[in-house]
């Protein structure tokens, strides 16, 4: 009766599979970093496509910006002059209430600020803020959203008084013949002296206080707000450039 043993192959020790094992291991290993450094590298470069993007949207925020602030000067100015013609009459005639309602009407127009969300939605909602790994630019950008939430804020209000005026004023003054003619040229309204729907003091009074309303939210908030908001969107250009050396765009 033969006896049949089983030996390794001629050559084939232990270690030689020791040594297959890590081979194998090492190119999976490297595999795996390689993947991992062309996500990396991947994500860097959509990291500075965003900033590019964000500042390009930047520019157009603080032209937006500059412009509504110079609109709302215009708009208190008006108002402060409607609000100075109301104090110095006691009884005021029907063509000083005119006056008054033409006046206002130069600062009761829609102003609302709009920003560009281009960028901003696509990091807010893409899970985009997870590329951006410079602290300070992450920081400053929740900033300014924030800002812009808070104008958001205050337009609201703003829009909840000048409509209520608005609504206000339609009791009180007629129009002018031609008014449509005219309003293709003036936006505003015409009120009319010998058109006036209500004389009395208390709609008068009324309508002021909500102008002064208006007028005192233009000035403490909504301006100095906006100019927050030029000098936070002007600072995050700089910064941005700086932090990721886009100092060309």
């Amino acid at each position: 009766m033969e006896v049949h043993t089983h030996t390794h192959p001629p050559g084939k020790k232990s270690t030689h599979y020791v040594w297959e094992f890590l081979m194998l291991f090492l190119a999976v290993f490297c595999g795996f970093l390689a993947e991992n450094q062309r996500e990396k590298l991947t994500d860097h470069r959509r990291e500075k496509e965003f900033m590019r993007s964000m500042i390009d949207d930047l520019k157009k925020d603080t032209a937006t910006i500059s412009i509504h602030i110079k609109a709302l000067e215009k708009f208190e100015k008006r108002i402060d002059s409607s609000i100075w013609l109301y104090a110095i009459q006691k009884n005021p005639t029907p063509a000083q209430v005119a006056r008054i309602g033409r006046t206002a009407e130069g600062g009761l127009a829609s102003i609302i600020a709009l920003f560009t969300d281009r960028t901003s939605s696509q990091l807010k909602n893409s899970g985009g803020m997870r590329l951006i790994r410079n602290k300070t630019v992450a920081d400053s950008l929740t900033d300014y959203w924030t800002g812009i939430d808070r104008i958001k804020e205050i337009i609201d209000r703003v829009e909840s008084y000048r409509i209520d005026t608005r609504k206000l004023g339609s009791k009180i003054f007629g129009f002018k013949a031609g008014f449509y003619v005219h309003r293709v040229i003036d936006p505003g309204f015409l009120p009319d002296s010998a058109r006036l729907l209500d004389n009395s003091p208390l709609l008068l009074g009324e309508y002021i206080n909500n102008i002064v309303f208006i007028n005192v939210i233009y000035k403490a908030e909504y301006s100095p707000m906006l100019g927050i908001m030029l000098k936070l969107a002007e600072h995050l250009i700089g910064l941005i450039k700086k932090e990721y050396h886009l100092e060309s765009s």
